[in-house]
């Protein structure tokens, strides 16, 4: 039985996840509604409603902070690096074979593959053989070779290196 005590840590550990995963959005949403309110006498002479003209504001605010985002993202790539780090520091991530991935493979995908090569005669079999020791072979190395890769998806094989972290 789970103890009181640890229910309401993690109740609260939860809470503050949440809390902390909204704080970036919320923020922005303050700021916008704090620039709103403060630029709003600075317009108010122009016999503009506060109940109309503070809305206004604040979606003016809203489109020019995304416009400002991404023009940093999209346009001058300021997260390139980032990016590029991920995938150098860990090049495996695009082909490599995951634990899911793998036991889904080996406990579904290959029973099935090797269930219909018995049913299968001639030319037919033989191909389906090799799709099963492909297969098989994928998982021994724990990756796709870059080899195996169709030449519409080998641009995401970014490694020249083929072995398993």
């Amino acid at each position: 039985m789970v103890d009181e005590k640890e229910k309401f840590r993690k109740f609260l550990n939860m809470q503050y996840v949440k809390m902390k995963r909204m704080a970036a959005v919320g923020s922005l949403v303050l700021l916008a509604v704090n620039l709103s309110f403060t630029i709003y006498p600075y317009v108010e002479h122009r016999d503009i409603h506060p109940y109309l003209g503070v809305p206004i504001i604040f979606v003016i605010i809203v489109l020019l902070i995304w416009l400002a985002a991404h023009i940093y993202v999209q346009k001058l790539e300021m997260y390139r690096t980032e990016s590029l780090a991920d995938k150098i520091f860990n090049p495996y991530t695009i082909y490599q074979i995951g634990p899911f991935e793998e036991m889904k493979y080996r406990n579904m995908e290959l029973p099935i593959m090797k269930s219909l090569c018995k049913g299968l005669k001639g030319d037919e079999k033989k191909e389906m053989e090799e799709y099963v020791k492909r297969v098989e072979k994928w998982l021994e190395l724990g990756y796709i070779p870059k080899d195996d890769f169709p030449e519409h998806l080998k641009k995401y094989y970014i490694t020249k290196k083929e072995n398993r972290l």
